[in-house]
């Protein structure tokens, strides 16, 4: 049962990030990621990470999703642009298409070779491979080298019981500071962009 929920809350979670994408009105757009960010939470407590779901409860649907409309609702958009730059989706098919092949290839390139019992990712895996061997003349990597490659900060020669609170800000404050830092600096441009964008409007009339 448990699992079951697992897949309904993972398929739900996909499907509300395409209705996100597709959606024209971007009131509406909001609505379905706040669908995301729910079914994501639900994902992630179910598997045990209570903390982070919580916290995208608490952190995405009630602040950036409310930040989200926010700007929505500053920068004042009218119905019949809406309807306007919603014929030209279908121009942005191509670099859409791939964007998400290239996103393919790197979420394929770094999947642990675990996953080989599942035939479709096999043969996934093997082209990909055979990819790679065609073009960089080299094979998957590992996933120990990968968590190397993106964690190149040695490790604490002693280790301690944390909790899991701890551990996630042990790891956020000592290796990905500096990430921490560009998220809050983007976090403040996009509080501030519509404020500036109001401003113009408003010289304008």
């Amino acid at each position: 049962m448990k699992n079951l929920l697992i897949d309904i809350l993972a398929f739900g979670a996909l499907f509300s990030s395409v209705l996100v994408i597709t959606s024209k009105n971007p009131v509406i757009a909001v609505i379905f990621l706040i669908s995301v960010f729910v079914n994501a939470a639900g994902y992630l407590i179910l598997l045990g990470i209570g903390f982070i779901g919580i916290s995208y409860i608490i952190v995405y649907i009630g602040a950036i999703a409310v930040l989200f409309l926010f700007v929505i609702m500053m920068i004042n958009i009218k119905l019949t642009d809406i309807l306007e730059t919603g014929s030209q989706y279908t121009k942005t098919i191509p670099l859409a298409l791939a964007i998400g092949s290239l996103f393919i290839y790197e979420i394929f390139t770094i999947i642990p070779f675990s996953f080989n019992n599942v035939s479709v990712i096999s043969y996934l895996l093997n082209f990909i491979t055979s990819l790679n061997g065609l073009i960089l003349n080299s094979e998957i990597s590992n996933i120990d080298y990968v968590n190397i490659a993106f964690n190149p900060g040695i490790a604490d020669t002693t280790f301690n019981n944390f909790l899991q609170i701890e551990a996630i800000g042990q790891s956020i404050y000592t290796y990905g500071a500096s990430w921490l830092i560009i998220t809050s600096v983007i976090l403040l441009l996009a509080m501030l962009a519509p404020i500036f964008i109001s401003k113009t409007n408003s010289k304008k009339i």
